[in-house]
């Protein structure tokens, strides 16, 4: 799952708390990473990770625009996020 170190690495060198360096790769996570990749133990906080993401994304109201934060979670929210991505990455890495 390349596509998912590039996401990593991007949130890695983002500036700022952990919710803007998540919401830096809200639309990249929502849309190029899918649940049926992500194993089996990894799947549902992923699938809330994207609810959340679906959220922010549908109360902006102009197109093409990229949240600054992730609506609704704190930046000790936003590192058990980053930290589930990285968990992902290293697990299908072994695999």
């Amino acid at each position: 799952m390349g596509k998912l170190s590039i996401i990593n690495y991007k949130i890695a060198i983002h500036e700022g708390d952990a919710n803007r360096k998540l919401a830096s790769q809200a639309v990249q996570i929502l849309y190029k990473l899918f649940p049926s990749e992500v194993p089996k133990k990894y799947r549902k906080e992923f699938e809330e990770l994207i609810n959340l993401i679906e959220k922010t994304l549908n109360n902006i109201h102009q197109a093409g625009l990229h949240p600054a934060r992730i609506e609704g979670i704190r930046n000790s929210t936003a590192s058990k996020y980053i930290k589930l991505l990285i968990e992902i990455e290293d697990y299908l890495e072994r695999e």
